[in-house]
């Protein structure tokens, strides 16, 4: 299946037919159904007293599976579709990397009772992980570091987006839009009609909505992918899954999850290595790991600012005793970074950010229509000015 990249890059999206063969549309419904059912009694199970009688799943507006905890051995078909060719194969056209990774392997689904629309957002906190104008130029300069998709197992039009947003950040009038009413359809906004099997492949960065939550039936896989070996640390450099289903793969899909666990782990050790070296304002171990994170001449502080990121979670992490899972990432990996720094190291690497924290944020906390969450005090669009790698190493002195 071949793919026009300059259409992904000018439009933000790339609508493919038939990326789910038909003679695999039925079993990968049954097997998905089936996951479906077993989840639906696990979260009646689980129900608190403030829950409806089927606990969190009715709860949802948009319920979801996670493939990786969900499947078994009968409908673990539904997590090697996302390996096909169709998909992983597409998204390493569309991604400029010795390898493509999955990220995050879930299925979209309906609520129990309609739910209405969901508010416009690209999928980004404020100023996470990087401000909007920044991620913007590192996609332009370095092409897409990740790609998520919708493919429906039975037809959807559920999901909306504004064509060519990801090349932008929000115009006035889409925030006062948004500031009035987040669930009305933007300005240029269009559906993405989708028949069974096929695939939207898109980027994050752009503006998009869940249009009408409503009973009719939807099951719709929702993976992404992600780089390694990229020009820069990629604007998603974390996933949802965690090792644990491979044995429920066959022989080939079980080796390629294995290596993608190995390269997850092997990043995390440099991106250590560079925060190690920030530690003990050691410049040129610092520059040596971080030119292997960011190879690229380009757009460097937008990398940076992600480490900024990553350096404030090992700080919650370890001096703060937040829990692992609601950091970043999987818990596992957390785990698996916090456990590189002791207390004293991770409040010493904090320090170190701190020049560059203040400069990333706003005076007060303010209103980011279009983002995921609520008031922020980081900037939402714009990289700090005058501000470089170099002038991150000399901050070091002041700490």
């Amino acid at each position: 299946m071949q793919v026009d990249r300059q259409q992904l890059m000018e439009h933000g999206y790339i609508i493919l037919r038939n990326v789910i063969p038909p003679a695999l549309l039925e079993p990968l419904r049954a097997g998905v159904e089936q996951m479906v059912s077993r989840r639906k009694e696990i979260s009646i199970q689980r129900r608190t007293p403030a829950e409806p009688p089927g606990g969190e799943w009715e709860a949802r507006a948009q319920p979801r599976l996670k493939l990786e905890t969900d499947c078994d051995a009968e409908s673990a078909p539904a997590v090697e579709i996302l390996l096909h060719e169709h998909t992983l194969g597409v998204a390493r056209q569309l991604i400029e990397a010795p390898h493509v990774s999955l990220h995050n392997l879930a299925c979209l689904c309906n609520p129990e009772r309609d739910a209405g629309p969901a508010g416009w957002h690209r999928d980004l906190r404020p100023g996470e992980p990087a401000p909007l104008r920044g991620m913007i130029a590192n996609m332009q300069a370095h092409g897409p570091s990740y790609l998520q998709w919708n493919i429906p197992l039975y037809d959807d039009r559920v999901l909306w987006i504004v064509p060519g947003s990801h090349r932008r950040v929000n115009t006035e009038e889409e925030n006062r839009q948004l500031a009035e009413n987040p669930r009305l359809p933007l300005p240029g906004s269009i559906p993405v009609e989708l028949n069974a099997g096929d695939g939207v492949v898109y980027t994050h960065l752009l503006l998009h909505c869940g249009s009408n939550y409503t009973q009719k039936l939807r099951r719709t896989l929702h993976p992404g992918y992600r780089p390694f070996g990229f020009a820069s640390l990629p604007n998603v450099h974390w996933r949802h899954w965690e090792p644990g289903f491979f044995h429920l793969l066959s022989p080939g899909a079980r080796q390629r999850f294995a290596e993608w666990d190995q390269l997850f782990l092997a990043e995390l050790g440099l991106i250590a290595q560079a925060l190690h070296a920030i530690i003990r304002k050691d410049a040129p171990g610092f520059l040596d790991a971080f030119h292997k994170l960011h190879p690229s001449p380009r757009e460097q502080l937008v990398s940076l600012v992600m480490l900024s990121k990553l350096a404030d979670r090992v700080y919650r992490l370890k001096q703060m005793n937040q829990h692992p899972s609601g950091l970043w990432g999987t818990a596992r990996d957390m785990v698996y970074l916090g456990t590189h720094f002791t207390p004293e190291q991770a409040r010493d690497l904090w320090q170190r950010f701190g020049a560059l924290d203040k400069a990333l944020r706003t005076p007060a906390a303010r209103p980011s229509p279009g983002f995921q969450g609520s008031d922020a005090t980081y900037e939402r669009n714009e990289m700090p000015a005058d501000f470089s790698v170099d002038d991150f190493i000399a901050s070091w002195g002041q700490t």
